[in-house]
């Protein structure tokens, strides 16, 4: 991505690392789930996709509002950052916000709200995969569609909207988010970023042929890498059985399990707190981190980023491939 440099953009990019933003996955997850998605893209699916983004003819600009700057997309995995560019164009559709005495997602249609993630879902597969629409609202529907599936894998953004997803949890970390630095100030940072940096964000970190070279997103590419070369075809196959509802379901019994520590199971809801339903009218609760908090779900989240992206491969697969009909091993799959 080409972004034109300015006062700006830099206050913008550090707004986009602040521990406080509820971005999901943060910046490294979503690109860990769509370049994971690319590489398992049939053929046909990578010609289209490549000619919808004009990958070849300079990409895809996206005009900035008011004082932003534009910006240019020539890959997917970077055009799935696109739907958290301030302002955001959809916010609804980052989350799905349930009832506290909601125990298992089942339906598919948003519980609480006119428009949610899910939604999100099903609208942009259909103008994706609609050839009759302009290359535009599919190129759109098409990074949306990649950052959307990221986000239903994030088990906070499937939660309760009184804390935003855990926003309104304050977290004292008694351990650390592997050697990135990051230092989040709430759960849902927590998830979106410290669990991925301590786990498979590490590991990449820590291989004898890391080099201080590298760019700065290469370390997601290398996470892929592992990931592709650790999933056999059986495994990516039994993602696939399940839906947008179900995936959603996958997210929310993690942030309702007692180790999240996201809420407190008492009698028919989960509250804030002991003491509290919500978090209206009540004080910011605080929650330890601990080394063995971050030893227990460093590898969920390393696996939620992995199945978000074969889903994801198969969705694109659906929309842009009419000869489809469902994964073939890949050339650095595990048998």
């Amino acid at each position: 991505m080409r972004i034109v440099h300015g006062l700006v953009v830099l206050l913008l990019c550090a707004a986009f690392f602040h521990p406080s933003s509820s971005f999901a996955w943060g910046k490294f997850g979503h690109l860990t789930v769509c370049d994971l998605a690319y590489r398992n893209l049939t053929p046909a699916s990578r010609l289209e996709l490549q000619r919808l983004m004009h990958s070849h003819e300079g990409g895809i600009t996206v005009k900035g509002r008011g004082t932003l700057a534009d910006r240019t997309y020539t890959s997917f995995n970077v055009g799935c950052l696109e739907e958290d560019e301030l302002p955001r164009k959809h916010p609804e559709d980052h989350f799905i916000n349930v009832d506290r005495k909601t125990m298992q997602i089942t339906i598919g249609d948003c519980p609480d709200q006119a428009k949610c993630n899910r939604s999100a879902i099903t609208r942009d597969f259909e103008t994706l995969k609609d050839s009759s629409k302009p290359d535009e609202e599919r190129v759109f529907a098409l990074m949306a569609l990649g950052h959307w599936v990221g986000d239903i894998h994030q088990p906070l953004h499937v939660s309760f909207a009184d804390d935003r997803g855990g926003n309104g949890i304050l977290v004292q970390m008694k351990a650390r988010c592997g050697t990135s630095g990051f230092t989040p100030k709430n759960l849902h940072a927590v998830w979106d970023n410290c669990l991925a940096e301590a786990g498979l964000f590490e590991r990449v970190r820590q291989r004898a042929d890391n080099k201080k070279s590298w760019s700065q997103r290469t370390i997601t590419y290398r996470a892929v890498d592992s990931l592709q070369a650790n999933t056999s075809l059986a495994e990516e196959k039994s993602f696939l059985k399940g839906d947008p509802a179900a995936w959603a379901d996958e997210s929310y019994q993690i942030t309702i399990s007692a180790d999240a520590q996201y809420c407190v199971q008492r009698g028919d809801e989960c509250r804030y707190s002991v003491s509290s339903t919500s978090l209206e009218g009540s004080e910011k609760r605080t929650q330890a981190v601990d080394h063995a908090y971050i030893s227990t779900f460093a590898p969920v989240v390393q696996e939620r980023l992995r199945r978000a992206g074969f889903r994801l491969a198969d969705l694109i697969n659906k929309a842009l491939d009419p000869n489809y009909t469902g994964p073939l091993a890949n050339s650095t799959q595990r048998p």
